[in-house]
C-alpha cells in the first residue's frame, strides 16, 4: 500500500484497501480519516457480531466500483464485493492504518 502525502498535508490511499476490526474500531478509524480527507471512498461491512470490514477505494479502483453499481443489485455486490472486483484488495488491520494515517 502507497500513501502519499498531499499538498495539504492529507494522505492520499492510492489502492483497493481492505481493512479489518472491531465494529466500534472500524466506526471511529473511519470518522478520523473522513476528517483528514474525502478523496476516496470508504464501504463498510459487518461480517459477524464482532467483526467488521471497512473498504478503501481510489483511482482506477474507485471508478471500477461504480461500474459494478450500475450493473448488479447493491447488496449482493456489497456483500461479496471481493469476488466482483479485478484484483485483490490490500489487507490490514485497524492498528495499521491507524499508524499508517497518523504518518
Amino acid at each position: 500500500m502507497y500513501i502519499n502525502k498531499v499538498d495539504n498535508g492529507q494522505p492520499s490511499f492510492q489502492k483497493f484497501i481492505k481493512i479489518k476490526g472491531h465494529p466500534h474500531e472500524i466506526q471511529h478509524f473511519r470518522k478520523e480519516l473522513l476528517n483528514k480527507t474525502d478523496k476516496f471512498l470508504t464501504l463498510g461491512v459487518k461480517k459477524e457480531p464482532y467483526k467488521s470490514v471497512l473498504y478503501l477505494f481510489s483511482g482506477k479502483d474507485f471508478d471500477e466500483f461504480i461500474d459494478w453499481t450500475k450493473k448488479l443489485y447493491f447488496r449482493e455486490f456489497r456483500t461479496h464485493i471481493e469476488k466482483y472486483m479485478s484484483k485483490k484488495p490490500k489487507v490490514m488491520d485497524v492498528d495499521e492504518a491507524k499508524k499508517l494515517l497518523k504518518k
